[in-house]
């Protein structure tokens, strides 16, 4: 009974692997459709990004806010010594 279910599972996970690689396979180049938003032409033509790529230019944002505040503090401090 555990064999046939073995046996069971095993086929219909090969039926599946082989249904979703039929296109792969039957074209002369098939490939894997590009899932990734960053590097999809259709979502980069809909003006769609990827929301990891989002976060890093902001958090690149910030840090140069960081820093230009860090400037500004220093600058106005050495102002203020120098008087």
């Amino acid at each position: 009974m555990f064999i046939k279910l073995i046996l069971l599972s095993t086929g219909i996970i090969v039926l599946s692997l082989l249904g979703l690689s039929l296109n792969m396979l039957l074209k002369k180049d098939g490939k894997f459709p590009v899932t990734s938003i960053g590097k999809n032409k259709e979502m980069r033509k809909r003006g769609i990004t990827c929301v990891k790529h989002d976060e890093l230019i902001c958090e690149g944002m910030e840090a140069k806010a960081e820093e230009k505040k860090k400037k500004n503090k220093s600058s106005v401090l050495s102002l203020h010594s120098s008087e």
